[in-house]
Parts: structure tokens; C-alpha cells; sequence
């Protein structure tokens, strides 16, 4: 490993957010303090830290519905799977999309939201596409990624 990505985000319950990130990722946090965790990940090679700011409010500002969200692009369908089985199995509730356009490319995901409502995308892409988005319904497409005047 040559590089890792690091990402701190605030949350608002420490233990609810490692309880989460730990069964995301099938692992329990490398650091614990009361007030921090973080996770040190081979796969994805990710540093994720998660720093307690106690009363915050949920943020509207990372979510999906305003194209602000985390994602890991996996090259297979059976990774995706088995991450997919894996967040199923640890009782997590993803969100499936099919054969999805996003982002001028065709995609299988699910995503997955914290206790804080960040919002996690994991993704294998398909093909190319010509479009930024598919042709989905108006009430939908405030739902779904790379919605008209969400992506910029």
C-alpha cells in the first residue's frame, strides 16, 4: 500500500456511529477514546475518523438527496455482492439500485446511510453512458445521484 485516504467526520453518538462503521466494514475500529474512533482499512484503503461533537444535528448538508455522499467503486459484480450480503447480514438496510445512470456511467449499487446521515455509495460500473442521468420520474429523481442540480 502506497497511499491511504483519509476522511474525518463529526458524529453525534461515538458508539452508535463505531457500531455502524464496524458493521460497514466487518471490522471493529483500530482506535477508541471516548470522544473519537477511527478505522485504519486495508479494504478500502481508507483512514476513517469519527470525531464526537456532542448535540450535533443531523446534517442535510452530506446526504444523498443533496449529492454529497461517500462511495467506494468496487471492479466486480461479485464484490459488490458480497458487500451488499455483508451489510444485509450485519442487519444494516441498504438502498439497491439496478442498472442505474449516474455520473455519464451505467451502475449497480446500494447505499447505506450512519446514524448521522451520511450517506455511502458502493458501486461497480457497467458501461459508459451518454447522459449524466437516466430517464427516471421527476418525484425520483430529487432521490437518486447525479439528479439535475444536485451534481456540480
Amino acid at each position: 500500500m502506497e497511499t491511504r485516504v483519509h476522511i474525518s467526520i463529526e458524529v453525534s453518538d461515538i458508539a452508535k456511529s463505531v457500531a455502524f462503521y464496524s458493521k460497514l466494514f466487518q471490522r471493529e475500529p483500530t482506535k477508541t477514546r471516548p470522544d473519537y474512533a477511527n478505522f485504519r482499512l486495508e479494504t478500502p484503503q481508507l483512514h476513517l475518523a469519527l470525531v464526537h461533537k456532542p448535540g450535533k444535528p443531523k446534517e442535510p448538508g452530506f446526504d444523498h438527496g443533496n449529492n454529497r455522499h461517500f462511495g467506494v467503486e468496487l471492479f466486480s459484480n461479485d464484490k459488490l455482492k458480497a458487500w451488499l450480503s455483508s451489510a444485509q447480514t450485519s442487519g444494516l438496510v441498504p438502498r439497491i439500485e439496478e442498472d442505474v445512470t449516474c455520473c455519464y456511467a451505467r451502475a449497480d449499487k446500494f447505499w447505506t446511510q450512519d446514524p448521522d446521515g451520511h450517506e455511502w455509495e458502493f458501486w461497480v460500473r457497467s458501461a459508459e453512458a451518454e447522459s449524466m442521468h437516466g430517464a427516471i420520474e421527476t418525484e425520483t429523481k430529487s432521490a437518486a445521484c447525479c439528479a439535475p442540480g444536485l451534481c456540480g
